[in-house]
């Protein structure tokens, strides 16, 4: 038999082509699929066979448009056309090959498509014109742009029932445009769905949040409808009253939320659905893959693993844009996701914590957290931990600093020597799979020292909270300020710096006067500068493992181009900065607020444990910035600076052209061309344009699933507001408060550190969020305000160190601010207000 019915088909059947097989698959979970046949593949090259056409053939396409159908094919098709036309008006006659709405590869467009065939004759035509449209220019060139063999694809034709569709549309599973896999859109318009699909039309725009229903809509204009008559189609304007109204209720509108979600569900992946009414009744007339989105089929098994898909998203995951404010290289998320899930379920167990672990997943190169509750007995967990927090707390700083010295500084030195070392590929990978452990055990040993520093700040923030009847909490972190640690340390030598170019008259004329591009080599030639520049290699050799890019291995450290220390100290010098004076102001600043504390609780004994617990906080205040300065930063760029090492072998042997090419590979990749090097170059440039893509992609979802309120309030003070506050107006932001006072001043938006230069005294700095990298830009702005992180954040941290106001967590301050705006900074109750006239 050369024609199937849809229930005779096997989803097995490679001779129906995708898009049938797509029809088969929704008609077997009983949604609602028009009937309708298969005209298999054979039928096709029996045809080409009895009329003696090969690909040689000149006029290929008007050959098979005009060549005879066997009669054994003729006869089969024309029965089960009759057949169908006893419940259909019409049908529509539609190309479906082997190739067509497959995940990867969607064809959409390449072939024909013919509407509202009634007789035998027209049938026949049509299946001929179908067939013929496999050979066309356009087709073929498509096929070798999406890398199929050509003699591989072939034709199957779908005829279906016509649906006479009063309205019609195309529905995306998934935003297309924002990528926010929360909602889906729904294209609508009047008519046959051809009008939407050709482009004739601005259709209606649905938004449909997939969890609550809500809706958001878009009137389209819905120029022109398509509509069947007694033969053929007709295209015809639609009314003035049609155009103003919208095409779908609310009530239809949800309902084909529901019928996309079960198709969604059904794929596992998202998709896009052609669907049509006809008397108030839905129907489903196709389904394709979202072929814009990265297909999980292209992944290897490590790469799925860390990566998020369909069935995850039904979880409550949440962008951690206060860590990760960027899209991360594929070869750092490969260390740092099962760095993050092993090493958090090692020392979670360990500190009897309330969670199991921390789980991180990449979604479009950005890092996605989901906290994996423990399942015991939570009451006796919660009393183990609190007992054994107990035991620690006086100890936090010792205890860290007891760890970073037996275990990552001898880590450090040998992997400085492996690096030092003339690499074969074996030993490469050795070292490799060594520094993939040590990441597992650094995070163990991180979490380690962090979680119970997080938990003394909990128990000091409600006793403060107790004892003062606030609401917040967060003025007490203000008093955990003007203790010194490593960030400040690097900001005081970098300041120190700047105090030895000013007692220089020859040094102070270079900074003033040389632009920051040719510093360093105005530095180099000077014989005066020779003595200078020893200090500055000096602090190199201690403080230069700071990234521009924070939580990666793609950025320079400070260790290989000295140039970003020397711009900063430039700008100490211009300003006049002295970072010792300020410190001595912010630690009398903070020992005066707390001891205006003490005499205002009148509690005694509350009042004793709180000074207890204070001091413990106070003494572990450094362990945020001290762990990142030993751990987070220092293991990234020693890593980074082997990698690099490892990258120059690969590129002798011949795998990509330059070194900085490796951080573009997963680690499974990277291993496995450790043993077998081939050429990857074509792989590593599709792998960066798409990095440079996801780094621009705005209106990520901020978070996948259904939290409970208590998930979102706990995220919260970590990462700040998950969504923009609905309090928001045009001419306020609202945030989150985390550095009192208020500051008027200018907005300079900082998008990354070569815009460091662009921030003068006195602005307001408006970012993302910020690292330890950014911190010397604090002395600088007046005002500190940013779109991710909470009361705990760098940011927040690092503001209050500084005494200047800070508004963090707003969401949407980089979108909605621009260079030049005035704004007042409220950093006591978390309000920014725009000023402009």
């Amino acid at each position: 038999m050369y024609s199937l019915s849809f229930q005779k088909v096997d989803e097995a059947n490679e001779k129906v082509g995708a898009k049938a097989l797509n029809l088969i698959k929704m008609k077997r979970k009983n949604l609602p699929i028009p009937d309708g046949f298969i005209i298999q593949t054979e039928a096709l090259k029996r045809y080409i066979e009895w009329n003696e056409i090969d690909r040689q053939t000149d006029n290929i396409h008007e050959r098979i448009l005009h060549g005879e159908i066997p009669i054994e094919i003729e006869s089969d098709l024309v029965e089960a056309f009759r057949n169908l036309k006893c419940s259909y008006t019409s049908v529509a006659v539609r190309s479906s090959s082997s190739a067509e709405d497959l995940e990867g590869a969607s064809f959409a467009g390449q072939y024909e498509t013919y509407l509202n065939v009634k007789s035998t004759e027209d049938f026949l035509s049509k299946v001929k014109a179908c067939w013929a449209s496999f050979f066309t220019e356009r087709v073929e060139q498509y096929t070798q742009n999406m890398y199929a063999d050509f003699a591989e694809v072939s034709m199957a034709v779908v005829v279906q029932g016509l649906i006479e569709s009063e309205t019609s549309g195309v529905i995306f599973s998934q935003n297309p445009v924002t990528h926010n896999t929360k909602e889906m859109m729904i294209n609508a318009s009047y008519g046959l769905g051809e009008a939407i699909v050709s482009g004739l039309v601005t259709p209606d725009v649905y938004l449909v949040n997939k969890q609550t229903f809500e809706i958001e809509k878009e009137k389209g204009l819905k120029e022109v409808k398509i509509i069947p008559l007694v033969e053929g189609v007709e295209e015809i304007e639609t009314t003035e009253d049609e155009q103003q109204k919208f095409c779908l209720t609310d009530e239809k509108i949800i309902e084909l939320a529901e019928i996309t979600k079960e198709v969604e569900a059904l794929y596992q992946h998202p998709i896009d659905i052609e669907f049509g009414i006809q008397d108030n009744q839905v129907y489903l007339l196709q389904a394709r893959a979202i072929t814009t989105l990265t297909e999980a089929k292209e992944l290897t098994p490590f790469q799925k693993d860390i990566s998020l898909n369909f069935e995850d998203m039904e979880e409550f995951w949440i962008l951690n844009d206060t860590s990760f404010s960027h899209a991360v290289s594929p070869l750092y998320a490969s260390f740092i996701i099962p760095a993050f899930s092993e090493g958090t379920a090692s020392s979670f167990q360990k500190l009897n914590f309330i969670f199991k672990r921390l789980n991180l997943k990449v979604y479009k190169g950005h890092i996605y957290t989901r906290t994996e509750p423990f399942k015991g007995d939570s009451d006796k967990r919660s009393q183990e931990h609190k007992e054994l927090m107990e035991s620690i707390y006086p100890v936090l700083t010792k205890r860290m600093n007891q760890i970073i010295k037996e275990q990552f500084l001898p880590y450090y030195d040998k992997l400085d020597s492996s690096t030092w070392e003339n690499l074969n590929l074996q030993r490469g990978k050795e070292i490799l799979q060594s520094l993939t452990d040590f990441y597992k055990t650094a995070y163990d040993l991180h979490f380690d020292i962090v979680m119970p520093q997080m938990s003394l700040n909990t128990i000091v923030e409600e006793y403060y909270k107790n004892l003062t009847n606030k609401k917040s909490g967060h003025d007490v972190y203000e008093l955990l300020t003007g203790k010194m640690n490593k960030s400040l340390e690097t900001d005081q030598q970098l300041s120190r710096l700047a105090l030895i170019v000013k007692g220089d008259a020859e040094l102070t004329k270079i900074f003033q006067e040389e632009c920051t591009e040719t510093l360093l080599k105005k530095l180099e030639e000077n014989k005066a500068a020779k003595s200078f520049m020893a200090e500055v290699d000096a602090f190199l050799k201690q403080y230069g493992y700071r990234s521009v890019v924070s939580h990666d291995f793609v950025g320079e450290t400070w260790l290989e181009n000295p140039l970003h220390a020397l711009s900063i100290i430039q700008g100490y010098v211009n300003d006049g900065y002295n970072f010792d004076e300020n410190f001595k102001q912010t630690v009398k600043k903070r020992e005066q607020n707390y001891n205006e504390l003490l005499m205002q609780i009148e509690d005694s004994q509350h009042k004793e444990e709180f000074k207890k617990y204070y001091h413990w906080a106070l003494d572990a205040s450094v362990i945020r910035d001290d762990h990142h300065f030993y751990i987070d930063a220092m293991l990234d760029a020693k890593a980074r600076l082997f990698l690099l090492k490892l990258g120059n072998l690969l590129v002798h042997h011949h795998v990509f052209l330059v070194k900085e090419d490796i951080f573009f590979l997963y680690l499974d990749e990277l291993e496995s061309l450790l043993e077998n090097p081939v050429d990857m170059t074509e792989l590593i440039e599709k792998r960066k344009k798409e990095h440079a893509e996801h780094e621009k992609m705005s209106n990520l979802p901020k978070y996948f699933g259904v939290p409970e309120p208590a998930q979102l309030k706990e995220a919260e003070k970590y990462m700040g507001a998950i969504e923009e506050n609905d309090a928001n107006s045009e001419h306020s932001i609202k945030g989150l408060a985390s550095s009192s006072g208020t500051y008027t001043g200018k907005v300079k938006v900082i998008s990354n550190t070569k815009e460091f230069s662009k921030l003068e005294k006195g602005d307001v700095l408006v970012c993302k969020t910020t690292t330890p990298l950014w911190t010397t830009l604090f002395q600088t702005a007046g005002a500190v305000i940013t779109d991710a992180g909470g009361i705990l954040s760098h940011s927040a941290i690092i503001a209050r160190e500084y005494e200047i106001p800070a508004v963090v967590g707003t969401k949407i301050s980089t979108d909605k601010l621009k260079d030049g705006d005035m704004v007042m900074v409220d950093g006591t109750n978390g309000i920014v207000t725009l000023l402009n006239e």
